[in-house]
């Protein structure tokens, strides 16, 4: 049985450290405090959306939220705040993230239970304190919220693995299917899911109708949420897709990173280099962010192909490894915006002199500093982690969900590619803590 008391006091842990931090950002720095590089932008869009609703003058898809760039619940909640409490809205918002990301806690906390009761404790807390899960749900970005209804849908996931149900599939798919409604890239994993589940089931004997009409029903209530983004973005440009945000980040983030492992480019200078070669073939950008998407995406797959499969993977595994090992810090905004250099304008022949060159020889000392020690701490935490997994995987009876969890991990890292951030380490958050808890618990046992 769930212990509810303990539940309710990881809840209030987590939600006084969250609400702690954001109201003490915002009264020493205002909204700078909560704000990260994209979230100027955000603001500003959900601003003028807040006002054209005000006016009257807002109808049809764009309920949903001010562009095809902002995805619906993150639009709706920040619109939801901007009207009530206007100027206020940015504190508002990150506080509302805050309380979702102290759910986030509790359903991880329910996802160890359901792995091994023992967990528990650990679990809660150390997701409570992740230094990760807490400067995220303080920053006005959408990841917070996505990273809520991941939690959801696989607790449901590690639920159908133990016995499937109705109740299993539902939360697996309402909770996929919100969590498409934040961030597309969960898209792909919903069929990668769905394969797996059918292999267990096939591995067990134990394949029936009534488990296919459940999973049926779980794909179809993501498949709603994936018409909603497909409609509104045909609506907008013409175009039958769940994003147009693909070109752009191909062509300005992908292949800068990857000439920057192969030949030591800045990332600045070859994001620069694609917008030329952009110019040159196709003019100015236009206001279709659809065909400017094809028209980006058909450079970066030249480029690519000129970058070589070398070049592109020794580009994601830096990716990975900064995924993996920058600390959060990095992007804490009292920290984040001191003056300095960053990462990726960093200079150095290879990924290991920029490296060197960041942190040794940075313009600023104290940011420099507080990644040092960041990277120390990450350090102890994986491999505490590394040990869980192996624990967990070791075992026969949890075995389905460790290698479950361990598949997100790798998902997510491909996916992410070159761009490395704390920012997109937030998605593996949960399985860490788990894997965290289980090491912790068997590092224990040895010990006594």
């Amino acid at each position: 049985m769930i212990d509810r008391k303990l539940m309710l006091r990881i809840f209030a842990l987590a939600l006084s450290v969250r609400w702690g931090i954001a109201l003490i950002l915002n009264l020493v720095m205002g909204n700078d405090g909560l704000f990260g590089m994209d979230s100027r932008g955000y603001f500003g869009w959900i601003s003028e959306h807040v006002e054209r609703l005000l006016q009257g003058q807002v109808s049809g898809w764009h309920w949903l939220g001010p562009n095809s760039s902002l995805l619906p619940l993150p639009s709706l909640l920040w619109t939801l705040n901007g009207i009530l409490f206007g100027e206020h809205a940015a504190l508002s918002s990150v506080l509302c993230q805050g309380a979702l990301d102290s759910c986030t806690c509790v359903l991880i906390s329910r996802i160890a239970h359901e792995i091994d009761p023992r967990l528990v404790p650990f679990a809660g807390i150390c997701a409570a304190c992740n230094p990760t899960q807490i400067v995220m749900a303080n920053l006005y970005y959408n990841d917070s919220i996505f990273l809520f209804f991941f939690a959801a849908s696989l607790l449901g996931a590690v639920r159908w693995l133990k016995q499937p149900s109705w109740s299993s599939a539902l939360l697996i798919g309402i909770g996929l299917g919100s969590a498409l409604l934040c961030r597309v890239v969960i898209a792909p994993w919903v069929l990668l899911m769905l394969v797996y589940f059918f292999a267990v089931l096939a591995l067990r004997r134990s394949v029936r109708l009534e488990h296919t009409i459940k999973l049926t029903v779980a794909t179809v209530i993501v498949g709603l949420s994936a018409s909603l983004l497909v409609g509104r973005n045909y609506s907008e440009t013409g175009n039958w897709a769940l994003t147009t945000q693909t070109g752009a980040h191909t062509a300005y983030w992908v292949v800068p990173l990857v000439m920057q492992a192969k030949d030591g480019i800045p990332w600045e200078r070859g994001s620069q280099e694609m917008a030329r070669r952009f110019t040159e073939r196709y003019g100015p950008e236009g206001d279709n962010r659809a065909v400017n998407s094809e028209y980006l995406s058909e450079l970066a797959g030249e480029a690519l192909s000129e970058l070589g499969p070398a070049a592109i993977t020794k580009a994601w595994l830096i990716g990975a490894a900064m995924n993996l090992g920058s600390p959060v810090s990095a992007i804490f905004p009292p920290l984040a915006q001191l003056p300095r250099t960053g990462f990726f304008g960093t200079p150095g022949e290879s990924f290991s002199e920029r490296v060197i060159n960041f942190l040794f020889h940075s313009d600023n000392a104290v940011f420099a500093w507080s990644i040092l020690g960041g990277i120390v701490g990450l350090v102890v935490i994986r491999v505490v982690q590394l040990f869980g997994a192996i624990t967990l995987l070791a075992q026969k009876r949890t075995r389905a969900f460790t290698l479950l969890m361990m598949g997100w991990i790798m998902y997510v890292l491909l996916i992410s590619g070159p761009v490395g951030s704390p920012k997109y380490r937030l998605p593996i958050e949960p399985v860490l803590v788990v894997f965290a808890a289980a090491g912790w618990i068997a590092l224990r046992r040895r010990q006594s």
